[in-house]
């Protein structure tokens, strides 16, 4: 099992038991969701007006013991249920930020990853799109592009 200090644990805990897996990044304390972040139990995703969101990733929520289907799935587009856990790494954040109920932008993947934004578009379309077979679909909002993994689509 992960070792986590108590902070680090009530932190992954927090976020687990949100209905969408994330908290405001204003509350927490920065050094604790860096060290979270590196070690790949949380993604920060950039929000278009106000702090950030923190996202617990499967080994976040593996780390504190709470199975990655305990959080009630989000009813967009993607429903974490019916798909596939994601592999570990970055291109396993990838994929769990577009499975998240508020799907991705490149310049959140960018942040989450370290990767430029053709890096990014290359791994949508290689190791996501052909590689894996899913399905990413992206809307125009007033946040600028949004990515998604449409459920149920591809493997």
């Amino acid at each position: 099992m992960t070792k986590l200090n108590t902070t680090q644990r009530d932190l992954l805990t927090r976020a687990a038991a949100t209905e969408d897996g994330t908290i405001d990044a204003a509350d927490v304390a920065k050094p604790t969701a860096t060290a979270l972040i590196r070690r790949g139990m949380l993604i920060s995703i950039p929000q278009a007006e106000g702090a950030s969101r923190l996202l617990i990733t499967g080994a976040g929520r593996e780390a504190i013991g709470t199975p990655e289907n305990a959080a009630p799935s989000p009813t967009s587009l993607t429903d974490v249920a019916s798909v596939p856990p994601a592999p570990r790494g970055k291109i396993g954040s990838v994929i769990e930020m577009l499975r998240g109920p508020a799907g991705a932008t490149i310049e959140a993947l960018m942040q989450a990853t370290g990767w430029q934004a053709h890096s990014v578009r290359g791994a949508l379309s290689g190791a996501i799109k052909k590689d894996r077979g899913l399905t990413v679909t992206s809307d125009i909002t007033p946040a600028g592009r949004v990515y998604r993994i449409v459920a149920g689509a591809g493997a």
